[in-house]
């Protein structure tokens, strides 16, 4: 026959069991709670970072066409005939203003 006493004690157990279960619900509900307004108060960020990736491409953007530009510049000013050529009109000029007179 079953002890009424061992059904009791089961029955506590069992009842300390759920009330255990009961307030890790309730403190998983309150991080929930928590959580949810942390979201919801980081909802603007996300317009936020769009616009700023929209900014860094705009500067990556620029800033490639400005290297680019210098290395045209510096390839067009390394030029040997550029030098020939800017000589060349200096000395014309010089020519022409009566330097050499």
């Amino acid at each position: 026959m079953s002890d009424p006493t061992n059904h009791d004690m089961i029955l506590g157990e069992m009842r300390g069991q759920m009330r255990e279960v009961v307030h890790g619900l309730n403190n998983l509900s309150g991080k929930f709670d928590a959580l949810s307004r942390e979201v919801i108060g980081l909802g603007p960020l996300a317009a936020d970072v769009a616009a700023l990736r929209l900014k860094v491409a705009a500067l990556e953007a620029s800033e490639a066409q400005r290297v680019g530009a210098m290395k045209f510049s510096t390839w067009f000013l390394r030029m040997p005939l550029v030098g020939w050529l800017v000589g060349g009109g200096v000395a014309l000029w010089a020519y022409l203003k009566g330097a050499f007179s």
